[in-house]
């Protein structure tokens, strides 16, 4: 979807001195806090519907631009009521909802009533419609029958069968955005650049590669909002970041461990790590030539050091990670082995699959921490008598390499998901289904799809939690990971600021954003 700017709402609105200190004017020498502030995204904005979103940078001004049944507290994964009064869950298959009345919708599109909710749950959940493009986030309301309208404000969303997450990753995620229905159906593709809803921050401008702007919305019913402006700004350079902050031109970016650093010692700067929920592997194809064994793929695990490979990747700053689940998910399997590198037995391992002379490809994103970990990842694995070929890619390229049949050519790669507050969210990539899709290891095992399908449904903690558990045992058996990191997000703000997003910082809370002496 090509991004262009709409120069009237850009003139008209009061985020044009904003945008322009953040695009390339000079910067504002602000000694204390200010109500407009500057952020930095690493990904360019492309399409603020929900249903059609990239990626968190869309989905973040979706956050504030639209409102939900419910959302996530301050700081918190834990849901609080938002457009809705109230919400009863009927039965496992039944959830009812009022709205809160005066709901207005921005650019006159009038109040928000329980046939919006049912028009943006049922376009990206069921079925498109002819002529309309179907949204690749329609599994999150996998499972939806329909929502039913009882009221002007009030309905059913009526589900198939139960569904564990389906308040934490659907309701009160961005997948649970309330649309107007008049004005999508009014703008058609121009939504995607025109949005409209009713959340505490209105869309002011927008452009390609360069970035956006968000200004308070006047007819918001809930608290207003500490800043009157927003700014964000596209810089996918952490060098330029960098300059940037020591500058003033921004705000607040988050950056990897090492460029973070050396911003400690700058005056008016806070620096602080936050765990993450992210997830980094080393994956194998389990049906590639001698990939195929075990033992092979056993040796190859045996043959790396995790440690030594964090501390080349992140200056040894995250967090082991080994086994699928974050420890900050429900489900993380505590117990999971920790391998330790062991030469001599993944040595006798090769010779026991009969291999000799083995050489791989190990395909990366061609950024710093990844290239550095493969580098160390190839001198490990020549000391078991496997040769690597490193080979880093661009992102275009690179995100498309496994899909499709050019996924069967990969041996090695280094993967980086981002995750959710929910086991099913992160356990989804790989069942079988994706294969050839975001299933990279082409690692195919009817228990694990079981045992993923039963905790999607099962509303019992503690029987959920054991499936889960059991499903990344499978994993864990089955060689085909080598699991690295969950990584660690450094904040680097104005000392005077005061961020706030739900832990594991994938997801940011602009409304609730603060000022601190």
């Amino acid at each position: 979807m090509s991004i262009t700017i709409d120069r009237r709402t850009f003139l008209a609105g009061t985020a044009t001195a904003a945008l322009t200190a953040a695009w390339g004017g000079p910067a504002l020498a602000q000694q204390g806090p200010r109500d407009k502030i500057t952020v930095r995204i690493d990904r360019d904005l492309a399409n603020l519907d929900p249903s059609y979103r990239t990626g968190p940078w869309d989905a973040n001004v979706c956050r504030v631009v639209y409102q939900r049944l419910m959302k996530q507290k301050v700081n918190s994964a834990e849901l609080e009521l938002d457009a809705a009064e109230k919400i009863d869950q009927l039965s496992p298959t039944e959830i009812g909802f009022t709205l809160k009345p005066g709901l207005m919708f921005t650019d006159g599109y009038g109040e928000m009533t329980a046939e919006d909710v049912k028009f943006s749950f049922e376009r990206m959940g069921l079925p498109p419609k002819e002529g309309q493009k179907e949204s690749p986030y329609k599994a999150d309301w996998g499972g939806l029958k329909a929502v039913e309208v009882t009221g002007k404000y009030t309905g059913k969303i009526v589900l198939e069968k139960p569904r564990a997450n389906i308040f934490t990753t659907v309701i009160g995620d961005v997948s649970g955005c309330i649309v107007s229905k008049a004005a999508v159906e009014k703008l058609g593709a121009d939504y995607a650049t025109k949005p409209v809803g009713t959340g505490p921050y209105r869309l002011t401008a927008i452009e390609r590669q360069r970035g956006a702007a968000l200004t308070r919305n006047p007819t918001y019913k809930g608290p207003a909002p500490a800043l009157q402006e927003i700014a964000i700004r596209f810089i996918s350079d952490p060098r330029t970041t960098d300059l940037a902050l020591r500058s003033g031109e921004i705000d607040f970016a988050i950056l990897a461990p090492a460029v973070a650093e050396p911003l400690k010692s700058v005056a008016g700067l806070t620096v602080s790590e936050q765990p993450s929920i992210a997830y980094v592997w080393l994956g194998m194809n389990v049906e590639k030539g001698p990939l195929a064994d075990l033992k092979v793929r056993q040796a190859i695990r045996l043959g790396l050091d995790v440690d030594q490979m964090l501390a080349a990747g992140y200056n040894g700053k995250a967090p082991r990670l080994n086994t699928l689940l974050p420890p900050q998910i429900f489900g993380h399997w505590k117990e999971a082995p920790v391998y330790k590198r062991n030469v001599a037995e993944a040595k006798k391992l090769l010779a026991e699959a009969g291999v000799s002379g083995l050489k791989l490809k190990l395909t990366i994103l061609n950024q710093p921490a990844y290239q550095n970990m493969a580098l160390v990842a190839r001198a490990l694995l020549a000391e078991i008598g496997v040769t690597i070929e490193v080979d880093a890619q661009e992102g275009g390229t690179y995100w498309n390499a496994g899909n499709g049949d050019s996924g069967k050519n990969l041996d090695l790669f280094l993967l980086r998901f981002n995750g959710k507050h929910d086991p099913n969210f992160i356990m989804q990539w790989f069942v079988s289904g994706q294969t050839g899709t975001w299933n990279w290891q082409r690692w195919q095992n009817k228990d694990y799809d079981a045992l993923f399908a039963a905790a999607a449904v099962e509303l019992d903690p503690a029987k959920r939690g054991e499936m889960v558990v059991k499903a990344q045992q499978l994993m864990d058996q089955s060689a085909a990971f080598v699991w690295l990191t969950n990584e660690v997000n450094v904040l680097v703000h104005r000392s005077w600021l005061k961020p706030a997003g739900v832990p594991g910082w994938l997801d940011w809370q602009y409304d609730s954003w603060g000022l601190g002496a």
